[in-house]
């Protein structure tokens, strides 16, 4: 798959009347994508196919790649999918197993950054810095070193990031524009989690 959309859906149950489409859709889950799922066997689809739940409109392409299905009072798809996120096949599920989901979705290349929990419950991501390259002038070398060969960085808040920059690479700012602005976007960029839904 090329361009590859980093999808995390987290189904829950906002409500006691959910709770019975919570466990059925684990049910479900755990009958379509069985620990060791091969790659072939672990397409999006397949849920649907299997629930006779309708496709129509919908796009599919997307691999679940990994699930987390404990009974803490939620369910936790991990799915690589084409280009973007498919939200409108994440909502059809959640309206046939009746329960509530929230949406992280990460695809740089096409400046996809995505988070519907606002509230911050289950997703907690608003802020990615993305340190790709050193500054040929060496003016952000102590940001990497302090790095150790990391590239991601995700933060739940704007002080929390800004705290991050001063601490590691002695970078102040007090505003996202201040702190880009003291950036090379080259080397170093910001990304804000949106919800556009």
């Amino acid at each position: 798959m090329a361009n590859i959309c980093m999808d995390t859906v987290v189904f829950y149950a906002a409500s006691d009347e959910q709770e019975c489409g919570l466990a059925t859709l684990r049910k479900a889950l755990i009958a379509c994508y069985p620990t060791g799922t091969s790659v072939d066997g672990s397409m999006l689809c397949r849920i649907f196919e299997r629930s006779g739940i309708p496709t129509e409109g919908l796009c599919l392409r997307s691999d679940v790649v990994d699930t987390s299905l404990v009974e803490d009072g939620h369910i936790t798809l991990y799915c690589d999918s084409a280009w973007s996120p498919k939200y409108e096949a994440y909502l059809r599920l959640a309206n046939y197993f009746n329960v509530s989901f929230e949406l992280q979705a990460e695809e740089p290349g096409c400046g996809i950054y995505i988070n519907t929990d606002i509230n911050g419950s289950y997703l907690t991501a608003h802020y990615k810095a993305y340190l790709s390259e050193r500054a040929a002038d060496g003016s952000l070398d102590a940001l990497f070193d302090a790095a150790e060969g990391d590239t991601d960085f995700y933060f739940e808040t704007d002080k929390e990031m800004f705290q991050w920059f001063q601490e590691r690479g002695g970078i102040s700012a007090a505003t996202l524009e201040e702190l880009k602005e003291h950036l090379d976007e080259d080397c170093v960029s910001i990304h804000e989690f949106v919800n556009p839904y």
